[in-house]
């Protein structure tokens, strides 16, 4: 009986259990329930067209022996969608009640759902136009259903002259960036929400960073039916963060390849990064002290005197003075006392609050002392040879010569004289200006 009404009807047992229904009324409950009706289910575990105190209201009614025959909202309250709702008790041939039949009839101005249908669709594409964001709605074949505006002024394919509805979206990609894009649409339609920055080679040869939002639809019987992409630009954010973390590593190899003990520490005083010569120094491995107080290893006094002032919380003068204290005792891994000589540079590095320590060993100071000393002392002896042994033959040499120019030898034994005089004076200045100098570096 029920196939054979034009309404939807449904036949629900006294204790609103589903006996029957037609097919006109599983269709109109697809409208408000995304799961099917099944028989043997609570007609009150779905949502009908009316409230459920309304439906209620009528169910007890026709229980009671009434017939029902009423008009009422829907329930999305819109004025101009309304049902008729007819309702009567049916018995068996003893009597006894079986169960209500209700039927709903959709009423009011005949255009009525269809235009709610168009308010919903004009309001839906407003929304996606002036969206910034690209966005871009595919079927289960991975077919174009519908792009915006933004999506176009975002691409850089090739092929966009092929982003139409109803074209593969994998002929539209390069071929640089097929096998990602169809790895990622893969991952959508197993069910999966991604949200990721990836590279795009654009037309112009250059990469492209997108960030990639990708959703899938289903229906509401929970069938994969499609595909939701959003994408947005990123390029310049990524090329901050790519040229951010280049001179991260270009500071790290500098800090490592500084031929003394260098320390990178947080304002918290952790350490950061330790390169090999404070590693050798301290006797610890980077690995051991990373995120470590440093000043458990090292004391410094005029840590305590910062860190116990608000100046060192709230002023940035301290991260831009250079601050030394010599001389200070510590114990290294080993457990023997090294005497460094501390510098403190503090600064901000790529907006965070950096503190560089540098520590040099008094020891390899003192041996350097004494290489200086030695050099020292081996340049007093070269000035005094100069000064004294290498000038003593010379002087002889030009009085000889002096001498022999006196004595009235011959014309061309004198022409040879003057120049063995001239070569003379001339080495005599050399060896003078070379013990000048070598004592003016030693600052005598």
């Amino acid at each position: 009986m029920l196939n054979f009404s034009e309404e939807p009807s449904l036949f629900v047992s006294p204790s609103h259990e589903i006996i029957s229904y037609n097919a006109h009324l599983e269709t109109m409950i697809k409208w408000f329930n995304p799961q099917s009706l099944q028989k043997g289910q609570l007609i009150t575990a779905y949502k009908l067209p009316v409230k459920s105190e309304k439906y209620h209201q009528l169910f007890e009614e026709i229980i009671s022996g009434k017939k029902v025959d009423t008009t009422v909202p829907s329930l999305t309250q819109a004025s101009t969608i309304q049902y008729r709702i007819k309702g009567q008790a049916l018995y068996s041939s003893q009597g006894i009640i079986q169960g209500a039949l209700f039927s709903f009839n959709h009423i009011g101005h005949p255009s009525a759902l269809s235009d709610e249908i168009a308010n919903l669709k004009h309001y839906f594409e407003s929304i996606i136009a002036e969206a910034h964001e690209g966005i871009l709605f595919l079927q289960d074949d991975l077919s174009v259903l519908y792009y915006n505006e933004a999506i176009l002024k975002q691409s850089v394919y090739e092929n966009i002259h092929l982003l139409k509805q109803g074209n593969n979206i994998l002929d539209i990609v390069s071929e640089k960036d097929k096998e990602q894009t169809e790895f990622l649409l893969k991952l959508a339609l197993s069910g999966k929400m991604i949200d990721r920055e990836v590279p795009i080679s654009g037309i112009n040869g250059q990469t492209h960073w997108f960030r990639i939002k990708l959703f899938p639809i289903k229906n509401q019987r929970d069938k994969m039916i499609g595909i939701a992409i959003l994408s947005l630009d990123v390029s310049q954010k990524k090329k901050l963060e790519l040229a951010l973390h280049e001179s991260e590593i270009r500071f790290k190899n500098i800090i490592e390849n500084t031929p003394i003990a260098l320390a990178v520490l947080d304002k918290n005083f952790q350490v950061i990064q330790l390169n090999s010569v404070a590693e050798e120094l301290l006797g610890y491995t980077s690995q051991e002290l990373i995120g470590t107080d440093l000043r458990s290893i090292i004391y410094c006094s005029y840590f305590d005197d910062r860190e116990s002032s608000p100046f060192f919380e709230n002023s940035d003068a301290f991260f831009t003075n250079l601050t030394s204290e010599r001389f200070i005792s510590t114990i290294n891994k080993a457990g023997e006392l090294v005497t460094v000589d501390i510098t403190i540079n503090a600064y901000r590095f790529n907006t965070n609050k950096t503190i560089v320590i540098a520590a040099r060993d008094v020891r390899v100071l003192l041996k350097q002392e004494e290489k200086l000393q030695l050099h020292s002392e081996l340049f007093r002896k070269i000035a005094w040879q100069q000064s004294h042994e290498v000038r003593k033959p010379l002087a002889n040499i030009m009085g000889i010569t002096n001498l022999l120019l006196e004595s009235g030898s011959s014309s061309s034994m004198n022409m040879y004289l003057e120049y063995l005089k001239e070569a003379t004076v001339e080495l005599d200045i050399i060896i003078k200006n070379i013990v000048d100098q070598t004592y003016l570096t030693q600052g005598e």
